[in-house]
């Protein structure tokens, strides 16, 4: 009798073990899934909640997700706090200073809905994180949400610089120091005629083509792109000559088609637009794909180039006829305008010798710079010739 028990016991032993060692294992992988895919240490980015790890934390799964950008959030987040797609269950908000309006500025905002629903809105864009059930409401969101685009201009004073974030390329609206100038006062007399060219050719629409600012540092471009920005209606893009090195990359690509008549401007381009004799680097052919060649046709993108080394640098292809749209070199004002202008300020100083724009405005300054040798590249005497 006790034999045969204990054989039972034995036996039944037997077949539990593997079963227990099963349940072992699938409790163990439970455990590292959990700590893999919501760590404390993931829930943040580089400046602030990321709510693709936020939605993991709540909701134990991995979301769907609808992206839109070019999108006024302010619109976005008024529509969202009067209910209409469900009753907000918490927010998450990053806010800044902003000194010009003296108020808090929202940087990002999670919205988290009934539905296991989380909707991040940043500045001209959004992310809907949704599960299967939600897929409906997160459809009806994106066709109310699409009405709600960005205006192409919003000041007259406004640049939209283009910023690498955790979502890649991004639009961040600045604020510029408006500045009107009386071009016949502040440049020499054969500006006068490529600024109308310039302002001119700005005002189209579906137009294309390149321009070529040039000259010493303080003569003066930077303070014409800050004018002329000012009598833009298009949205003007700052683009670092970093990011421009990528002009033709599927994300730069796609944030030039979704913002189309703009004009794009790199300011120190000049390993940008360097002969490519000189230079083994794709910034001449990404910027003739973009101004003039098939991809154009499409983004119709004109693109201001400033730069300080000498136009014999450049590139001949950006110069053909029907691609470039103006160039210029900026110089010392000559005696008789830098007096004029000097007089105009308040400065009442009488210039003996052409004097910058930079020496004019700023009289009492003393200037220990040294203008640099204006070639670019290692083969000078290349360029020489």
């Amino acid at each position: 009798m006790y034999f045969l028990l204990g054989y039972l016991v034995v036996r039944l032993l037997v077949e539990l073990i593997p079963l227990l060692g099963d349940a072992l294992f699938w409790i163990w992988d439970r455990v590292k899934f959990r700590r893999v895919d919501t760590p404390s240490d993931n829930l943040f980015d580089n400046s602030y909640v990321d709510g693709k790890a936020l939605y993991m934390r709540l909701f134990n799964r991995i979301p769907n997700i609808h992206y839109m950008d070019g999108i006024d959030s302010n619109l976005v987040m008024e529509c969202v706090q009067t209910g209409k797609f469900g009753r907000s269950l918490s927010v998450y908000q990053r806010t800044w200073f902003n000194r010009e309006t003296k108020a808090l500025q929202s940087a990002r905002v999670i919205f988290r809905l009934e539905g296991n629903i989380l909707l991040e809105i940043g500045e001209h864009y959004l992310e809907l994180l949704f599960d299967d059930a939600g897929r409906a409401r997160a459809k009806t969101m994106v066709e109310t949400f699409k009405g709600m685009e960005v205006k192409a201009k919003e000041k007259d004073f406004e640049i939209c610089v283009i910023n690498l974030s955790a979502h890649g390329l991004e639009l961040k609206t600045l604020p510029v120091q408006p500045v009107s100038l009386d071009i016949d006062l502040y440049y020499n007399d054969d500006f006068k005629e490529v600024d109308a060219t310039i302002r001119e050719r700005l005002t189209r629409q579906n137009d294309k083509g390149i321009i070529l600012l040039h000259g010493l540092p303080g003569t003066g471009k930077t303070t014409y792109l800050r004018h002329l920005i000012g009598t833009l209606q298009k949205r003007v893009m700052f683009v670092s000559p970093a990011v421009a090195a990528n002009l033709t990359n599927p994300e730069f690509i796609s944030l030039l088609i979704d913002n189309p008549n703009s004009v794009l401007i790199i300011e120190d381009s000049e390993n940008i637009i360097m002969d490519r004799r000189y230079s083994q680097g794709p910034g001449v052919s990404n910027l003739l794909n973009i101004s003039d060649g098939l991809l154009s046709d499409c983004l119709n993108v004109q693109v201001i180039c400033t730069f300080n080394s000498a136009l014999s640098t450049v590139d001949s292809a950006l110069l053909r006829k029907g691609r470039l749209i103006a160039r210029y070199e900026f110089g010392a004002l000559s005696i008789q305008k830098a007096t004029a202008l000097s007089q105009f300020l308040g400065h009442e100083r009488a210039y003996s010798q052409p004097a910058t724009l930079a020496e004019i405005m700023n009289p009492g300054t003393k200037s220990d710079w040294v203008p640099p040798v204006r070639v670019i590249g290692f083969r000078p005497a290349a360029l020489e010739n």
